[in-house]
């Protein structure tokens, strides 16, 4: 009986230091037959600047066309600074696209659950320069997931 595929979870945003992470990930862990997972959570703040409303989880009036637009965004950046870097590979790579909770843990959160979902090999995640200042009121993605995730996690420096 054949051994399941390594899954690689993949963060993404639109970010330089993002793509590098792609690009590093594909060069240095990528082995014939992984699967390749790509995750971009869109949290509810930007969600609320599309429909001009505070991050409420009721919205009496959705825009459908903002949504769309906004994971058409979506999308678009992850074509082009992802999935090019991923290139032909087969199985093709799953991008996984999911509206979350605006605070650094829940963002981290939806990471963890879907790295746990995947049983994924490894959770990859691109550091972003913050100031010390910005990260104790913002808060940092990449560290909830070092400290919460119980899959392995790499996180990848510029």
């Amino acid at each position: 009986m054949a051994s399941p595929p390594r899954r690689l979870l993949i963060s993404v945003d639109n970010s330089d230091s993002s793509e590098a992470a792609v690009e590093w990930t594909m060069k240095n862990m990528y082995q014939e037959g992984d699967e390749v997972h790509l995750i971009h959570v869109i949290p509810r703040l930007q969600l609320a600047q599309q429909y001009g409303a505070p991050p409420v989880d009721f919205l009496p009036y959705q825009d459908p066309k903002a949504y769309e637009q906004l994971i058409k965004t979506s999308e678009n950046f992850i074509a082009k600074r992802a999935l090019t870097h991923v290139g032909n590979i087969t199985p093709q790579p799953v991008v996984h696209i999911v509206k979350y909770e605006i605070d650094t843990d829940s963002i981290g959160n939806v990471i963890c659950k879907k790295s746990d979902e995947l049983e994924a090999a490894v959770t990859v995640l691109a550091r972003h320069s913050k100031s010390r200042l910005q990260e104790f009121f913002l808060g940092s993605v990449t560290s909830f997931c070092v400290h919460h995730c119980k899959r392995p996690v790499l996180v990848h420096s510029s």
